[in-house]
């Protein structure tokens, strides 16, 4: 029955006419005072219900004066808001609170000037023109969608001239008879301001001055034309230049406005007229029609850069799906540059004060997850104990794009997946969001301001950049200059965000519900797992090998060093781990229990480790050739390991003649049409520091892909490792061939369909690094997962955010294990995230890695150096997680504990539980101290500084 109500009330809605009035001064009050509206339930009262979802659960609500949005379940009960409606009682700056109420921000950069500027959808739009006045119409629409599950927003961002209706030019007589009006409008006024005692003669004196003042004012700023007369003041020059100019003077006299009057002015008298006179747009046509005027002179203000753009809302099964069609964008596009578009930028917003008072104590406790690397959280109360600062967290999805010089990301984890949220505990509500379209241009912002804590998503609709005129010259430069440049291509796709209502325990408890996903990053993780899951990108792991969780090593296969043969120097190939290696290294650990591993031949073709494009494949005759290769092949088929080239599309260290590849035709450009490069950060310089590889065009992939493949298909490999595939993604600004980064992101997905063999050809099992959300469909395997967070100071935890969601879908490890400077942080990491492990080894000659600029940091890579600590920490390893690798991680969280020594409390952030399904769990402590802890199950346990404590509830 409510159902059917709902639908009778949608159903009326859709034919009722959209039109509504400006809040007005309603709205500065509503801004400026304490908030008519105590809770949500009042809010949402207030406003119009106008679409429901398609299992009309869920309801969406607008305030057609704001352009505020809100949505309530019907089966939970939970509410979200675009907008905080409480902004009057913030302490923010009485500029500042409009925004606040704004759904859209664009960011803008003015051509001539260089200068940048913010407008905002309430501020610079929705707050502007009026329904009831034609002479400045509103600057929004609203349009009921046809499906009607949502709405349709048309914005005009920008101040508009305002119009008045004020005579440019009108006879004498008219303008005599419109004044004459005024006189007697101005007497209530005027009686009002002497009191009720004053006499009609008192009330006379006071009108006939205030009138004559009024009117000398008035005609101050016009000047009369016509037939000389002495008594209107009309001389014989006048009226000749009146004749020459206004030819209707020789039969009407008339006034003209001043073309000193300045817009100021213009609208004063506009506005006494219309208050004080029937002066209005009928009559001002009217007066027109008598000075042979055809037209009608509106005057106003000058009009601000103008921007339109519209978005859609639409509510879903679980929540609000927001939509922004760049290609709606309309702007002077040779005067001004569209920067980035942010949606809903306070959705859901937390406070961060009550009653306008900031602090710890008033503010909400929760916080916003950012998909930093594994996984972060900034909490909302630990922002507040530096003297309430505030804090702005932002970075760009998929890491940096080498198409730029500008390369911001200083030793930061790369957001490989496009996800936020935020889990607010006070008001037990949240959401999790997940950009669904434009999320390779997508900039993930988490903002912390003394009022509200947010997170939103902006996107960066025109590539700019800016570079160092001193790397334009060859030789160098003493000085530099930046020098700004941006794009002639516009991004014109949909930036989409679909945003997903949490449900905290109390809420699902008192609504008798147990299906639901819980207000906490757990709860955000398993959402975007299922997710995935109904969209076929991941699935649980099958024939999973029981006594061994799977062993990654990285083998490097040969250098080129330089030899001096009869004092003449020769580049010749050394070999650093040769085919015949691989199996004695698989025999090795076969021997000592490891029976599940993967090796990735790194540098084993084309010329080692710096190699060519792999347009042509060469398998170096130092580490055993093409024979050794297909050796090792039959050897790894009849003992059941994986052998794994690794192959590099997206950059090229070295080209063959007559490859098929060349840097002209391939490579990306930058916007000045340079080459670029990868970067890699150096913590000892804090620098970014070229490696020498050339960025490839994605756009070049699947040409390349057939040189390739002509190549690799006449061996016998099944399993490729195409890593910066999974982790690297460039745009290209070849002007004659362009890509932005959407369209690079297409490409590369295209590359990857093109080796699981969606032309025919054979299908490769793929690794990939890093995992970036477009590439998972076809990864088999992953390392270099990032298994922490970047750790800034603005974040309070890291948490295993990526491990949630995809252990037992998808093996993955973390970086290399011997690379890394804590490897007890790092043990403790994998267990925590699901990863398995991962090792980079030579056999042979490693000294001579550290002659190579790019591979001397491999200083720890010697297999017979390392074998005891591969299989040490392997068994330790497979010996408490090979039971797990198909299980889901289920739960996660921060406990207490007391240090053994002096039964002090160790921060809990540093006591972790990691829960698997089937009740097997962890406690990790990574704190240096022996502690004392309580584990899940119960049970007391005593875990020594980096150990850790299994436990089955």
């Amino acid at each position: 029955m409510k159902k059917r109500i709902l639908a009778i009330i949608l159903a009326a809605l859709m034919v009722l006419p959209f039109a509504f009035s400006v809040f007005g001064a309603e709205l500065k009050e509503y801004l400026a005072t304490d908030s008519p509206w105590k809770d949500d339930a009042q809010k949402l009262s207030s406003m119009e219900l106008v679409a429901t979802s398609p299992d009309r659960n869920i309801l969406l609500y607008l305030d057609r004066r704001s352009g505020e949005m809100g949505i309530k379940n019907l089966t939970t009960g939970d509410i979200a808001f675009s907008n905080p409606y409480d902004v009057g009682e913030s302490n923010l700056f009485d500029r500042e609170k409009p925004y606040v109420l704004s759904q859209i921000e664009l960011n803008y950069t003015n051509v001539s000037t260089g200068e940048t500027k913010t407008l905002h959808s309430y501020s610079d739009c929705v707050s502007l023109g009026s329904d009831d006045d034609p002479m400045n119409p509103r600057q929004v629409t609203f349009t009921l969608l046809e499906n009607g599950h949502g709405i349709r927003v048309d914005y005009d961002l920008g101040k508009k001239a305002e119009n008045f209706v004020l005579p440019n030019k009108i006879t004498v007589a008219d303008f005599d008879a419109v004044l004459a009006e005024m006189k007697d409008n101005m007497r209530p006024e005027i009686a009002e301001s002497l009191g009720a005692d004053a006499t009609e003669e008192e009330i006379e004196a006071k009108l006939e001055i205030r009138y004559n003042d009024m009117v000398e004012y008035i005609l101050a700023n016009y000047k009369i034309y016509g037939n000389e007369s002495k008594e209107l003041g009309i001389s014989k020059n006048k009226a000749e230049i009146g004749l020459q100019e206004y030819p209707i003077s020789a039969k009407e006299h008339i006034y003209v406005i001043k073309i000193t009057t300045s817009e100021n002015q213009k609208k004063e008298l506009a506005e006494t007229l219309k208050k004080y006179t029937s002066y209005d747009l009928e009559k001002h046509e009217e007066c027109y029609k008598k000075v042979e005027e055809k037209g009608i002179d509106d005057f106003g203000s000058q009009d601000e850069p103008s921007f339109k753009v519209s978005a859609t809302y639409e509510v879903t099964n679980t929540g609000l799906l927001a939509t922004v069609d760049a290609s709606s964008l309309e702007y002077e596009k040779e005067l001004y540059t569209v920067n980035t578009i942010s949606i809903l930028p306070y959705f859901n917003a937390a406070h961060a004060s009550k009653n306008g008072v900031s602090g710890a104590a008033e503010s909400d406790k929760g916080y916003t997850f950012i998909p930093d690397g594994s996984g972060a959280l900034v909490r909302f109360e630990d922002l507040f104990n530096d003297n309430n600062r505030q804090v702005k967290f932002e970075n760009a999805m998929y890491g940096n794009d080498y198409a730029y010089y500008q390369v911001k990301s200083k030793n930061a984890a790369n957001m490989t997946m496009p996800v936020f949220g935020l889990s607010n505990h006070t008001a037990n509500k949240g959401f999790f969001a997940i950009i669904e379209d434009g999320e390779a241009l997508a900039i993930v912002t988490s903002n912390h301001t003394t009022a509200y804590h947010s997170i939103y998503a902006a996107f960066k609709i025109t590539p700019s950049d800016v570079y160092d005129l001193a790397d334009s010259f060859s030789s160098g430069a003493s000085s530099s200059k930046e020098i700004s440049i941006k794009s002639e291509q516009v991004y014109s796709g949909l930036c989409q965000v679909n945003y997903n209502m949490l449900t905290a325990d109390e809420t699902a408890e008192a609504a008798g519900i147990t299906d639901y996903y819980e207000n906490s990053y757990v709860g955000m993780a398993n959402l975007y797992r299922d997710y995935l899951q109904e969209k076929g990108v991941i699935s649980k792991l099958q024939n999973v090998n029981k006594d061994n969780v799977k062993l990654f090593l990285e083998a490097f296969g040969s250098i080129q060093v330089e030899e001096k043969i009869l004092t003449f120097p020769v580049t010749v190939s050394k070999a650093l781990t040769t085919f015949d290696d691989i199996k004695l290294m698989y025999a090795d650990l076969k021997a000592n229990g490891i029976g599940n591993t993967s090796f990735i031949l790194k540098g084993f073709a084309n010329g080692g480790l710096t190699s060519e494009y792999p347009t042509e494949i060469d398998w170096e005759s130092s580490v055993g050739g093409e024979d050794g290769l297909e050796d090792l092949l039959k050897y790894a088929g009849e003992n059941g390991f994986d052998v794994i080239p690794d192959i590099e599309f997206a950059y090229s260290y070295a080209t063959g003649s007559f490859s098929g590849y060349s840097h002209s035709k391939n490579a990306v450009r930058t916007l000045d049409n340079r080459y670029t490069t990868k970067r890699n950060y150096y913590a000892a310089t804090q620098t970014f520091e070229r490696t020498g590889g050339v960025a490839v065009s994605s756009g070049s992939f699947a040409y390349l892909y057939d040189l390739f493949y002509e190549e690799m298909s006449q061996y016998n490999v099944g399993y490729l490792s195409v890593k910066s595939l999974g982790s690297d993604l460039n745009s290209d600004f070849d002007k004659e061939d362009y890509y932005d980064r959407e369209a690079s992101k297409d490409a590369v997905v295209e590359m990857l369909q093109l080796l699981k063999g969606s032309t025919g050809n054979k299908s490769y099992k793929l690794l990939m690094e890093a995992g970036n959300s477009y590439a998972m469909p076809y990864a088999d395997s992953l390392l270099s997962v990032s298994l922490d967070s970047s750790r800034r100071s603005e974040m309070s935890e890291s948490v295993p955010f990526f491990g949630i969601v995809f252990h037992g879908s998808i093996e993955f490890a973390g970086g290399s294990y011997n690379m890394e400077g804590d490897t007890e942080y790092a043990f403790l990491k994998a267990i925590e995230n699901g990863a398995t492990l991962y090792f980079t080894v030579a056999k042979n000659n490693v000294e001579l890695l550290k002659f190579d600029s790019e591979y001397n940091k491999y200083y720890s890579v010697s297999y017979d150096n390392l074998k005891n600590t591969i299989i040490s920490t392997y068994n330790k390893f497979n010996a408490v997680m090979k039971d797990v690798q198909d299980k889901y991680i289920v739960n996660h969280g921060f406990l207490d504990a007391i240090r053994t020594d002096d039964n002090t409390s160790v921060d809990s952030s540093l006591i972790v539980m990691v829960e698997y399904e089937g009740g097997i769990g962890f406690v990790l402590n990574y704190s240096s101290d022996e502690v004392v802890v309580t584990l899940p199950n119960g049970n007391e346990a005593v875990i020594e500084g980096f150990g850790f404590a299994r436990y089955t509830k």
